[in-house]
């Protein structure tokens, strides 16, 4: 029997907190034994996106999947499920927010990857967060001419709008979804449904996003306190986890500043009452699972 493949296309920025996701999993020994593959970007992330760009409507060959995965280099009689990043979708600028339009035609050109790994199943992947706060990071990014003079809506962005018009798209891909803010508490559980395993990670790359948060002292206490109390509950690792992060939080870390000119804590107050009805919504598209505490 033929070995069965399987994707995971993790779509996002890097203002949108999901960054860490393949880093955590390549932090994790124990990948191979299960059978999940995490190549690195660089070596699929130009031929990919050259396959999309001249896309045909054919799913890639056997040798365009090997130039880009290297699948003569795996076990073949193994079932084998891949995680990809994927930042050309959603971060380039003609795609960010061009005139005003979050995230322009994600939907048709998510049809395209998806279209590229036809017939194997294919699942997405996106870290949400406060658009606010995305757009502030992407402004001091200092990537996209002409933010200053056009700057965006973030009230405009709509994540729901975002995930409907993918599931669209592609109706036989469903998504996997959570938020930047809760992430550190539930990584270990992104892990896991992107990966699309049961099983725990390793306790690096459960604490990966926590870590970056807190100082030296708290990462190492925290990886000391999860490896003496093993197979914890996921709503009790959570709690650990926050507790350790509002101890030991690095001094930068505490508080996210929003450099949007003329931004004020009443249109922050509006904005965080606008991601929370975004993020029911979210969770109410079938297709969706979104991850949350």
């Amino acid at each position: 029997m033929a070995r069965q493949i399987s994707y995971t296309l993790q779509f996002g920025t890097r203002f949108d907190g999901g960054l860490p996701l393949i880093w955590s999993m390549l932090a994790d020994e124990g990948l191979d034994a299960r059978g999940i593959v995490v190549p690195r970007p660089k070596r699929y992330r130009d031929v990919l996106a050259a396959r999309v760009a001249a896309f045909d409507g054919t799913p890639a060959s056997p040798d365009e999947l090997n130039a880009m995965l290297g699948l003569d280099q795996l076990d073949p009689e193994r079932d084998l499920h891949f995680v990809l990043r994927i930042t050309d979708l959603m971060q380039p600028p003609p795609h960010f927010c061009p005139a005003g339009d979050w995230f322009f035609e994600a939907g048709p050109r998510a049809a395209h990857y998806r279209s590229v790994f036809a017939p194997a199943p294919v699942t997405f992947a996106l870290s949400l967060s406060n658009p606010a706060v995305m757009l502030s990071q992407a402004w001091s990014s200092e990537e996209y001419p002409g933010i200053d003079v056009m700057t965006p809506d973030p009230f405009q962005l709509h994540w729901a709008v975002v995930l409907r018009e993918l599931r669209e798209s592609c109706p036989e891909a469903s998504i996997i979804a959570w938020t930047a803010e809760e992430s550190p508490m539930i990584w270990n559980r992104v892990l896991q449904a992107t990966s699309q395993t049961d099983a725990d990670f390793s306790i690096d790359a459960q604490i990966h996003v926590a870590k970056i948060l807190m100082n030296e002292e708290g990462g190492l206490r925290l990886a000391e306190y999860l490896e003496s109390h093993p197979n914890m509950p996921d709503a009790l690792r959570a709690r650990v986890i926050g507790i350790f992060l509002k101890r030991f939080a690095k001094e930068d870390e505490v508080e996210t500043e929003i450099v949007i000119p003329g931004w004020s804590d009443e249109l922050q107050a509006q904005m965080d009452a606008h991601y929370a009805a975004d993020l029911k919504e979210v969770a109410a598209i079938e297709g969706v699972t979104l991850l949350r505490l």
